[in-house]
């Protein structure tokens, strides 16, 4: 009870837009205090409630203040965890200690997350530097079904993200003494790359070893992700548990054939085992997984060590108040309900079961617990992640085997033996990227058996719930509750929550916060239009995988009627190709041919459809293509009886001119796109007085280097009195179009704003 009224305070925190203020916290702890006796499940809640948002509160307290915003600051600190390098920038978290104000330099305490752009710097992990820096408060994109980079950074305790000025006061103060951690870490993972270095798998490797996924390509997270095997390159506690159960094994069968040390075998192979796993722990930088996986080791251990026979149910509740008591921001993490789920579900379905004792055949255990995670965890992985893989149990049942009993202790004993021989630790670890290989080309074959995926978009929490509830009478003993009756509990899953339908002549306009880029989401009854798909970056990210298509399954989209890219630039055109790997596409139009893949069109003035009573028509290129770049963008008018809407991508003043003298009777439009972000080669004042908006999206980046939009143009538009909405501080802005009134906005990040995001 302690644990779950605990848990659930904790909980109460999450929906709140700011933390209670001390006072507040401080009433509240006197009405805990005064409900211990007669409400002592009131008084555990409210502690937890309190403690979250004290801790909450120091964290949100250590962030970079306002002021300090685009400010070139001196700091002094040390780098944390291992940096990544790319052909366009080394970045690494810094630790600071020193901040330099006012021409001296004050003692500092947080986190920050750094660029430096340029060709790659040679820094080091624990390494002591002073660097010339400009930051900004943690921002990120804000969009329905989207990532929440903010709640990231907040669990992570990063107080700021910025990136290196050039400057003759960067210089390295302090290397890294040989034995600290982050050294060590930095050290292996070069031995990695080299002896790795034409291994196609070495970044999955490194991921085991380091838990460092940085290298790990979208192809490879693709196939992790189609066979639910995602799980065994994130160093958590079916690593950490492993690896301490290997060893406690091990100490434990050698002690008790030894008469000296007989009596200590439990004892020693405790103390071992959580030394082992704390060094594994290590090795991955004591991730906050990891840390997770060792407080619950440890409360398990501790349990072992003191011959105690406390119920599974007890562990698992002390185990989870020992984290929630540590970091209670870990129940924001995906993550800390997955591996308490999965500890819950297999012990609910092991203990006291007859025919489930130690003697049981160990493949009839390895297949039952494949079908307890699958089956108990789907209602979770469904509503987090609106997918779940259906090949999973299969593609388990030989990866946790290969990779818990041949990969991770021949890796494991690799690094060992270095210690001795280098020539044998290769020989080990070339034995280990062997049956990476294998583990691989089973991986690859599992995907191609074809429906591999279930995809359940907007799943609520009442059909969670319900399904969880399903999944505990499903594995309840026989004789209890009919399976069929557990089975019933899992059809709300099947009928995802219904999104508002739009009626003949209505469509709905949703501009994405991709930060520095365009993406826009048009619905009809019927029908989807994608007008261009943001930015990508260098290796595996881009905005169409963690903006775009997340919101289209979220909208339950199986597939996009038409999309345009308005021109090549990469903040436009960057994610065309994840769209095009990872949803259906009929149709396609762009201004340029390089950018067409097979059957795409040019889009030119003249070219248009109707769609459920909505039209949609180019006003620009013409057919003569005197324009390029910026100027050639597509420029889209969607209309109907509800209102219009004008998308001109990034076409400048001569374009804008252009359209004016030739297209002016049809620039008429409620709500505009602001052309080329809100630059000062755009928005002219012909151009805003013939489209007269009510309304202007600018789709810009928070505090981008490009000073987007500019500020004269903000107040051309004001002028005139139309409404500026920046994607920057409002994040997505959704535009309804509905016949009975007029277009109505909102701003998502206005609606489901939570005290760790960032408020304008």
């Amino acid at each position: 009870m302690v644990s779950g009224c605990f848990l659930l305070g904790i909980l109460a925190l999450q929906g709140f837009a700011v933390v209670p203020s001390k006072q507040a916290l401080f009433f509240i702890s006197i009405v805990a205090l005064a409900a211990v006796r007669r409400l002592r499940w009131l008084s555990y809640l409210l502690v937890g409630f309190v403690w979250a948002s004290v801790c909450a509160l120091h964290v949100i307290q250590l962030q970079l203040p306002e002021n300090l915003e685009g400010k070139e600051i001196l700091v002094q600190g040390r780098v944390v965890g291992l940096p990544h390098f790319n052909q366009r920038a080394t970045q690494f978290l810094f630790e600071v200690s020193h901040v330099g104000l006012d021409g001296e330099l004050k003692g500092f305490s947080g986190r920050i997350k750094l660029s430096w752009y340029g060709p790659a710097v040679d820094i080091k992990s624990a390494e002591t530097w002073q660097l010339l820096v400009k930051l900004k408060r943690p921002h990120g994109t804000s969009n329905p079904h989207g990532f929440d980079y903010e709640k990231w950074l907040f669990q992570q305790k990063i107080n700021a993200t910025g990136y290196v000025r050039k400057s003759q006061n960067n210089k390295l103060l302090q290397r890294a003494e040989f034995w600290r951690l982050g050294a060590l870490r930095q050290m292996l993972g070069r031995y990695l790359d080299e002896k790795l270095a034409t291994n196609s798998h070495s970044a999955i490797i490194k991921a085991l070893v380091l838990g460092d996924r940085n290298g790990i390509t979208q192809q490879q997270w693709g196939v992790f992700r189609q066979t639910g095997t995602s799980h065994l390159i994130a160093i958590s506690g079916l690593h950490i548990g492993l690896v301490s159960a290997l060893v406690f094994a091990s100490v434990r069968g050698v002690s008790l054939r030894v008469p000296r040390v007989r009596r200590l075998a439990l004892e020693l192979a405790v103390v071992m085992s959580l030394l082992a796993a704390m060094g594994y722990a290590g090795l991955a930088g004591f991730s906050i997984p990891t840390q997770r996986a060792l407080i619950m080791l440890f409360v398990i251990m501790g349990a072992i060590f003191l011959e105690r026979h406390y119920r599974p149910a007890q562990v698992i509740s002390a185990a989870l108040l020992s984290v929630l008591l540590i970091d209670p921001a870990s129940a924001l993490s995906i993550g800390f309900w997955l591996s308490f789920a999965a500890v819950a579900i297999i012990l609910y379905g092991f203990i006291g079961r007859v025919g489930d004792s130690g003697q049981t055949n160990f493949f009839y255990k390895l297949i039952k617990t494949q079908w307890l995670v699958t089956l108990g965890l789907m209602p979770l992985v469904l509503y987090f992640f609106q997918q779940v893989s259906i090949v999973a149990p299969i593609a388990n049942i030989v990866a946790v085997p290969l990779l818990s009993f041949l990969l991770i202790p021949s890796l494991m004993a690799s690094l060992l033996l270095g210690v001795i021989s280098e020539r044998a630790a290769e020989y080990v670890l070339n034995f280990s990227a062997d049956v990476l290989s294998v583990l691989w080309w089973f991986l690859e074959g599992v995907t191609q058996l074809g429906y591999v995926e279930w995809v359940l978009p907007s799943v609520s929490l009442l059909a969670c719930s319900l399904a969880l509830i399903g999944v505990l009478f499903l594995f309840l003993p026989k004789g209890f509750i009919p399976k069929p009756v557990a089975l019933l509990l899992f059809i709300p899953l099947l009928f995802p929550q219904k999104i508002g339908p739009l009626q003949e002549g209505e469509f709905k306009l949703v501009m994405l916060d991709v930060g520095q880029g365009l993406s826009v989401v048009i619905s009809t009854t019927e029908h989807t239009l994608l007008f261009d798909t943001g930015s990508s970056f260098e290796g595996s990210m881009d905005f169409a995988s963690t903006v775009v298509l997340p919101y289209l399954r979220g909208q339950q989209k199986n597939k996009i009627d038409v999309l345009v890219v308005s021109h090549g630039d990469n903040d436009h055109a960057g994610g065309v190709d994840t769209v095009f790997e990872n949803i259906r596409v009929d149709d396609y139009y762009s201004s340029e041919s390089q950018n067409l893949i097979v059957n795409g069109k040019k889009c030119v003035d003249g070219v248009s459809w109707n769609w459920d009573g909505v039209a949609f028509e180019f006003l620009h290129p013409d057919t003569f293509d005197l324009y390029d770049g910026n100027n050639g963008s597509c420029v889209l008018r969607v209309s109907s009886r509800a209102g219009t809407a004008l998308l001109p991508g990034d076409i400048e003043k001569h374009a804008e001119q252009s359209l004016v003298r030739h297209q002016r009777h049809r620039l008429s439009a409620d709500v505009l796109i602001a052309p080329h972000h809100g630059s000062k080669t755009s928005s002219t004042d012909s151009f805003v007085d013939s489209v007269n908006p009510s309304v202007v999206l600018f789709p810009t980046g928070y505090k981008n280097r490009f000073n987007f939009p500019k500020a004269a143009v903000v107040e051309r538009y004001k002028r005139a009195g139309v409404r500026p909405f920046n994607s920057a501080e409002h994040g997505a802005v959704t535009v309804n179009f509905n016949l009975d009134e007029k277009p109505k906005l909102v701003s998502y990040r206005d609606a489901s704003t939570r005290y760790w995001n960032w408020k304008p």
